[in-house]
């Protein structure tokens, strides 16, 4: 009898640790998503009322925006963070995996890989970014390609978009796995 309750005890233990761990993660992306979301959505107010108040020009629109990205009160650093973190949760973690695969890669080009993937335009990139000419975001590009350790024939794009399925793949295997397994 004590073996069997040796066992159960484990088994109930590991069960335990198992729906911990889940929890944690889930609490964890949800800490971080609220806030990047409810960021985001200002911004997108902001930027509503500014296009109803300039009777959409698209330049004052873009002027508006450059403003708020280029905050010297860091709001734009902020914002920038909140949709990588935005980014990140919604290709299941990316984000974090390149940064963890690859250290090699700045704050800057882990970014430019989630705008990549978010299928942003090169000039939308370059102007939230910061960069002066378009030009720029080609050239970050290429480095980025390098230490990703891409040869010529493979695609930047088909890379994080694999990368962004194998996470994906990797999440719904473990979400099932615990599903199967309670």
């Amino acid at each position: 009898m004590t073996a069997l309750s040796v066992f159960l005890t484990l088994r109930l233990y590991r069960q335990k640790s198992d729906i911990q761990e889940l929890l944690e993660r889930i609490t964890h992306d949800r800490d971080r998503m609220i806030p990047a979301i409810h960021n985001l959505v200002e911004l997108l107010t902001e930027i509503a009322n500014a296009s109803a108040l300039s009777g959409n020009s698209e330049y004052l629109l873009a002027k508006r925006l450059d403003l708020i990205l280029s905050s010297p009160r860091g709001e734009g650093r902020a914002i920038k963070d909140q949709f990588m973190t935005v980014a990140d949760l919604h290709e299941s973690g990316m984000l974090t995996h390149l940064e963890q695969q690859y250290p090699e890669l700045t704050r800057s080009e882990i970014g430019l890989c989630g705008m990549i993937t978010l299928g942003l335009e090169p000039p939308c990139i370059s102007r939230i970014l910061g960069y002066d000419h378009v030009q720029t975001f080609y050239n970050k590009r290429t480095d980025l390609r390098k230490k990703l350790h891409l040869e010529r024939e493979d695609s930047l794009e088909g890379f994080l978009a694999q990368t962004a399925a194998q996470l994906r793949m990797k999440n719904e295997l473990y979400f099932r796995h615990l599903k199967r397994k309670y």
